[in-house]
């Protein structure tokens, strides 16, 4: 049996607010973090690794996500069917997902059940098999998974987004890869990657709910204290660079993605400029909305959103609108952006913090979310902010700060996508003259 801990943590030394919160490091330096929230009968457990399709090179973009379907297919212990029916049969659910930056597996449970849980947590991240008929299998599947992206507008816009923003590079590419990469992958390549990716320096594993610290800290030794330790991840920094890409096809609404560069998660400005993107178009009364839908009937819906990475972001304005009305709805848009450029006002200022705060709040009820935020503050810094001090900091933003957020907003070149009839102009040239006149 691996030994259990290494060293507690102490609170104090993560958020001077902070929930019931212990963090412990194993000896060979696996983190694990556990808060015990009052009130709450079912733990939330996860298991993130530090390993996304910005980590992949190009002949082999696609494998993190190709790698998450497949670690569910059996291990040397268990079938496909036995994973399932263990994890079930205690009452819990076990999913995954993978990101940019990141790949989990989560399931939620009652706290007795927790031995299981992380038994077969720990089996399908360490012990997959890959044989060679469910990689036939599940490469139909994720074929299919492509097909279903590349009939959504919505979903090619963001794909085609991500590479007009970010091209020729890692961060650019599509999570699900390429229909030909997924043809091609074969088993000796999933294993390289579990060798390469799922190592001890790389991966934090989560638990939120009613657990009990200590206890917890070793059951996840024992399943991942002998883990192997790793070398360490170099990453290649995401370059913006921006543009104008249109995808001209015959859909009724035009798929619209326009956004501009903002500081990655790492940033001590990541939080004005995540509130902004709140502030413009987060919620019915906002800015955007009320001009693009209210006042001119230009979108069903229209959206704006802040996306952070350790080393980058973007804000992003999304909606769907007939191609007679492109030309109008980016001129509201640019109008609006300029307006917050020059003020903010009060009940905007209010209603986003407001909503920030709710949000920030919520995550204390919702366990998976406060396992997740956990996770990527341990990724990505080694030290968890705590709902409390985020609130804090949201609270202190000012009206000052969020305009001078939209001035260093627009001074980048904005990317824009279109999916579906363009209608009449250059839109991209007409968007950067308007910021700028």
């Amino acid at each position: 049996m691996a030994s259990a801990v290494l060293h507690s943590v102490p609170v104090s030394a993560l958020a001077t607010t902070a929930p019931d919160l212990r963090t412990f490091k194993l000896d060979n330096g696996l983190t694990v973090a556990s808060v015990r929230l009052s009130g709450f009968r079912t733990a939330a457990v996860g298991a993130f690794v530090r390993v996304g399709s910005r980590d992949e090179p190009p002949p082999l973009n696609g494998i993190s996500h190709f790698f998450e379907h497949m670690a569910f297919k059996g291990t040397h212990r268990r079938d496909a069917r036995r994973l399932s029916l263990d994890i079930e049969r205690v009452g819990a659910s076990m999913n995954a997902y993978t990101a940019k930056d990141h790949t989990a597996y989560h399931t939620v449970l009652l706290p007795e059940h927790m031995p299981v849980a992380l038994d077969v947590l720990a089996d399908v991240i360490r012990h997959s098999t890959f044989p060679a008929d469910e990689i036939e299998r599940e490469r139909q599947v994720i074929l299919q998974e492509l097909g279903d992206s590349s009939d959504d507008p919505d979903a090619i816009t963001q794909d085609e987004f991500d590479l007009k923003a970010y091209p020729k590079q890692a961060f650019g590419r599509p999570i699900l890869g390429s229909s030909r990469f997924v043809r091609s992958v074969g088993r000796d390549d999933l294993l390289e990657h579990m060798r390469a990716h799922y190592t001890a320096d790389r991966m934090v594993v989560v638990g939120v709910g009613h657990l009990e610290h200590e206890a917890f800290a070793e059951q996840v030794a024992r399943q991942f204290g002998d883990l192997p330790q790793g070398v360490g991840l170099v990453r290649e920094p995401a370059r913006y660079v921006g543009g104008f890409r249109h995808i001209d096809d015959d859909y009724e609404q035009t798929s619209v993605a326009l956004g501009w560069p903002v500081p990655g998660r790492a940033d001590p400005s990541w939080p004005v400029f995540e509130l902004l993107g709140e502030l413009l178009g987060g919620g019915m009364s906002s800015p955007l909305f009320q001009a693009v839908r209210e006042a001119r009937g230009l979108a069903y819906q229209v959206d704006a959103w802040t996306e952070g990475h350790d080393d980058c972001g973007i804000l992003q304005v999304n909606a769907g609108v007939a191609p007679k009305n492109l030309r109008v709805f980016f001129e509201v848009v640019c109008d609006e952006l300029l307006a917050l450029c020059r003020s903010v006002e009060a009940d905007d200022l209010e209603r986003t913090r407001n909503q920030q705060t709710t949000h920030l709040a919520r995550s204390l009820e919702r366990p998976m979310d406060l396992a997740e935020s956990i996770a990527r503050d341990l990724l990505l810094h080694e030290r968890v902010l705590t709902p409390d001090e985020r609130i804090a900091t949201t609270q202190a933003i000012s009206a000052h700060d969020l305009s001078a957020a939209a001035r260093t907003l627009l001074a980048s070149p904005p990317t824009l996508v279109l999916v579906g009839r363009g209608g009449r102009g250059d839109h991209h040239a007409a968007i950067r003259r308007r910021l700028h006149s």
